[in-house]
């Protein structure tokens, strides 16, 4: 399989970096086919993450430029707001707030393609502080890959620093304690529910 990744996939320069992944493998093309196509439909549907992590991950819910939620379909432009287990981000009203940058779909050929989602810490709608326990540098890349019968579905952490730039003390210390390395281990465990998730045939 492939180990390169898209250009589109941000360079790694400061802070801590994570890959977490699952695998599927298929016994033919047409199956690998559609479990790439189902987990691609299931990273878009980001309000269903939490059934497919299972009841102790975070929840996501999309929200539009206006502060609205959004019951269709992951796109650019648009909010992931996250309740994590524990306390919440003042600065964001109890939830940490991650803006869509990117979502494409990359077609190689008959064997190979990619489905592309990127997301970054931002302010939620309407105010200006970034508002999640990570800096606005950190990236979290969303990365559906087939390779002939092999469908691989991967979640990169890219440039993750506490944020520790919040105006408000609780947030501060609140930042600081959840974007920890120690912390950051445990993300890695909702990722790794996420990704196996979307893979799930059964």
């Amino acid at each position: 399989m492939s180990s390169s990744y898209p250009s589109l996939i941000p360079e790694h320069y400061t802070g801590e970096e994570t890959e977490t992944s699952s695998r599927y493998h298929a016994e033919e093309r047409e199956q690998s086919t559609a479990v790439f196509r189902e987990a691609f439909r299931r990273l878009k549907q980001v309000n269903k993450w939490k059934e497919w992590s299972g009841s102790l991950s975070s929840s996501f819910e999309l929200i539009d430029k206006t502060g609205s939620p959004v019951n269709g379909e992951a796109e650019v432009g648009l909010y992931i707001r996250i309740d994590i287990p524990g306390p919440g981000n003042n600065a964001g009203d109890g939830y940490d707030w991650v803006y869509i940058e990117k979502l494409e779909y990359i077609g190689v050929n008959d064997d190979e393609e990619w489905a592309v989602m990127i997301a970054r810490p931002a302010e939620p709608p309407g105010k200006d502080e970034t508002a999640h326990f990570l800096t606005d540098r950190a990236t979290s890349s969303f990365v559906i890959h087939r390779d002939t019968l092999e469908v691989k579905a991967t979640v990169l952490g890219r440039n993750e620093i506490p944020n520790t730039e919040s105006s408000g003390i609780v947030d501060i210390v609140r930042n600081a304690i959840v974007g920890s390395s120690g912390a950051i281990g445990v993300s890695k465990l909702q990722w790794k529910a996420l990704t196996a998730g979307l893979l799930e045939t059964t």
